[in-house]
Parts: structure tokens; C-alpha cells; sequence
């Protein structure tokens, strides 16, 4: 069977139309968003309150786009200062995306969060974390861990203050109260 070298040309033709009619689907604003605006590494920042530093974040790669939003996709690391520059809590994930319009933050990945306010010492382990910045709370569906100087709690559905002075799970699983007393 012998095939004409129109035919053949033909379907090259059809093949490579199709096939770059298929990669360019999608709207404009699909592919700015997938275009980074800004590239960052080793990024370093502080922020300040009246001049007073009152948080420091530290990221390998930062990349951020057009509407504003930014992924950090090889973590994250913050720590957070008093007005004497005490370490008052940090902040650690593996993953982290910025809604700038909706001023909510992703935390993915061997979430942790601790807090040190007043002596008391708290620690929040999860795999995933949201925080509002209006509403200056966290939050997440998924299983977390928070362990304070006396207290072991676990289960799913954490509601809390950004700062852990109040948090509330929806399906406690397991509590254990530790009396440094019944140790010795």
C-alpha cells in the first residue's frame, strides 16, 4: 500500500495543530497565574510594628504572581518577637501559599506552631493549617496534635486564636493531663 506525500503531509499538519491547540487551552488569566511575576530565593524578611521588629521569615524560594498571591514551595520558617525581642512563638511548614486577596494563609506539609507567651509553652503539630490574618485565627479540618507544660490533646478540627490562647477541637480523640506531682 502506498501512501501519497500529500496524505502524509496532511496528517503531520493535523497532528501538530491539534496538538498545539491542546497546550495553549485556557484562558489569559490561567496563564499568568501560572507564570511567576517575582522569583525570590534565600529570602530573608522582617516586620516591624512602630519600628520594632516583631517577625522574622525565612524561605528558600518564594515565587510570587500577578494577582498577588505567592507560593513558597519548599517551606517556611517564622519566628515571632516581643517588644524586648523575646521569641514569643514560630512557625514551621514544608509548603505555603498566600491568598492575598482573601488574607488567608496555607500551611502544608509537618505543620508546627508554637507558642511561648507568660512561660506557658504550647506546641501545635499538624499536616495542614490555615490562617486568617483579619480574623487573626487558625484553623484546619485535619488531625493535630497540641501539647502544652501539662496537657497531651489530639483529634480533628481545630479552631483557635492565632496566638493559642483559645483553641477548640470538633472530634477530640485522646487527652492526657501530666502532673509533674504524680512523677516524682
Amino acid at each position: 500500500m502506498k501512501i501519497s506525500h500529500q496524505f502524509l503531509y496532511t496528517v503531520i499538519f493535523l497532528l501538530l495543530f491539534l496538538n498545539t491547540s491542546l497546550a495553549t487551552t485556557g484562558t489569559t488569566e490561567e496563564k499568568k497565574q501560572e507564570i511567576p511575576l517575582i522569583e525570590s530565593t534565600t529570602l530573608e524578611v522582617l516586620y516591624s510594628d512602630e519600628g520594632v521588629v516583631v517577625a522574622k521569615m525565612t524561605t528558600e524560594k518564594r515565587f510570587q504572581y500577578e494577582n498577588g498571591d505567592s507560593i513558597y514551595p519548599v517551606g517556611m520558617y517564622v519566628e515571632l518577637y516581643d517588644k524586648e525581642k523575646n521569641i514569643i512563638g514560630t512557625l514551621r511548614a514544608n509548603t505555603v501559599y498566600q491568598y492575598a486577596n482573601k488574607d488567608i494563609w496555607e500551611l502544608k506539609g509537618d505543620v508546627e506552631v508554637k507558642g511561648y507567651k507568660d512561660g506557658d509553652e504550647k506546641q501545635l503539630n499538624t499536616e495542614e493549617l490555615y490562617w486568617d490574618q483579619k480574623a487573626k485565627q487558625i484553623y484546619t479540618p485535619k488531625f493535630v496534635r497540641i501539647e502544652t507544660e501539662n496537657e497531651l490533646l489530639t483529634g480533628y478540627g481545630l479552631s483557635a486564636m492565632q496566638d493559642l490562647t483559645y483553641y477548640n477541637l470538633s472530634a477530640p480523640q485522646g487527652f492526657v493531663n501530666i502532673d509533674s506531682t504524680e512523677l516524682e
